[in-house]
């Protein structure tokens, strides 16, 4: 069986440029034709973006499937709305690319606050929470950035990121009994997740 790794964090905490960073490691390239990469396309029917990856190690590791489209802004598991299974379908997909011996990453917004799943996955397989640490300040700053916000929401901004991350951290606290959870900056959960995937933490592309 493969190991299942969910960072999990408040909007503009990092989670999707983790992953980003990790499949950059693996030959992804955003932008780039994935057949041209050497990586997988994951698809459905009746969706236009893709649901997932499938990715070789680069070395001997297990094969990689990470859930969700990253070559959109926010990306990640919060591309996959209810109409195309949501949490449940992202838990029973990783449950089955799991137990058939890859190993997977999730993460997304909806999934930062998840027990439910998490603790099913978790049952009957290697569930490792890697929670992001990144200040509830830089996170509202973040995603006021990103989004091109206007300054002045900057104070209700960080009011619900803050909100947010006590969702975050009370779902964490409720599944201490059941997963592995880390909490790391950005540079360490990076380096912990390539160590877990059996990857040099900053080994060239």
């Amino acid at each position: 069986m493969g190991l299942i790794i969910n960072p999990r964090g408040a909007g503009g905490s990092g989670k999707t440029e983790l992953v980003r960073r990790i499949l950059e490691k693996y030959g992804w390239i955003r932008g780039a034709s994935c057949s041209n990469t050497g990586i997988e396309l994951i698809n459905r029917p009746g969706r236009g973006r893709p649901f997932g990856y499938h990715i070789r190690h680069p070395g001997r590791g297990r094969p990689l499937v990470v859930l969700g489209d990253y070559e959109v802004t926010s990306g990640g598991c919060d591309t996959i709305p209810i109409a195309h299974g949501g949490l449940e379908e992202i838990a029973r997909s990783a449950d089955a690319f799991a137990t058939a011996g890859h190993d997977v990453l999730i993460e997304g917004l909806a999934l930062g606050a998840d027990v439910k799943y998490s603790m099913a996955l978790a049952r009957t397989h290697d569930l490792r929470i890697i929670r992001l640490s990144t200040p509830v300040d830089q996170c509202a700053r973040n995603l006021v950035s990103r989004r091109r916000m206007r300054r002045d929401l900057l104070p209700q901004v960080e009011r619900t990121t803050a909100m947010v991350d006590r969702h975050i951290e009370g779902a964490c606290q409720q599944l201490r009994a059941y997963a592995h959870i880390e909490v790391a900056a950005f540079e360490d959960a990076l380096a912990r997740a390539l160590s877990l995937l059996g990857i040099g933490a900053f080994e060239a592309a």
